[in-house]
This record gives structure tokens, sequence and C-alpha cells, in this order.
């Protein structure tokens, strides 16, 4: 993996009444998007979702896998470690955030 990224599993519910970051549990970051998973339009909600959350700029968020998925892997700048884990302290867990 690059240097100086890291990968956050999510979960995304689509077709929701808002768009949300709701949670971390069992390791993954659980979000809703109001968007239907149709033509990537459910996954293009989730990168402005989570780059609005984190504070960056959607091309700094990049799915990597799942994308026909409810479960996606996301690449994000290593620096925004300390944020996730200030709004979701569980999110400090070994299993989470390992490269690769």
């Amino acid at each position: 993996m690059l240097e100086g990224f890291w990968v956050v599993e999510v979960r995304v519910t689509t077709k929701a009444r808002e768009n949300k970051v709701l949670c971390l549990e069992d390791g993954i970051l659980r979000v809703r998007v109001t968007e239907a998973p149709e033509r990537g339009k459910a996954n293009d909600a989730v990168i402005e979702l989570l780059a609005n959350f984190l504070s960056l700029p959607k091309n700094d968020v990049t799915l990597i896998a799942g994308e026909a998925s409810r479960r996606k892997k996301v690449l994000l700048p290593r620096a925004v470690k300390p944020l996730l884990f200030e709004r979701f302290p569980q999110m400090a867990s070994p299993t989470l955030g390992k490269k690769g």
C-alpha cells in the first residue's frame, strides 16, 4: 500500500433518509447514503460523505474495493487517523487501519 495512506472498511446502507456516518461496529465504519446503488451513484455519495466528514477533498478518498457491494474498502490519507480516533475511540483497535 502507498505510504501515507491507510485502508478503512466501510459498510453502506443505501436509499436512507439522510447521508450520515453512523458508528464503528465490529471494525467497520457504518454509513448511510440517500442514493440508490445504481450506476455508481451510491459510491459517489459515500466518497462525498466521507470527504465532508473528514474535511478532505473528494480526490483524497478513494474506493479501492467493493464497488458493487455494501462492504467497501476506502483508501484515506493517514493524517485523518487522529480525527477518526477522536470521533470513534474504538477505531483504535489493532484490526482496523492496518496497511494492506
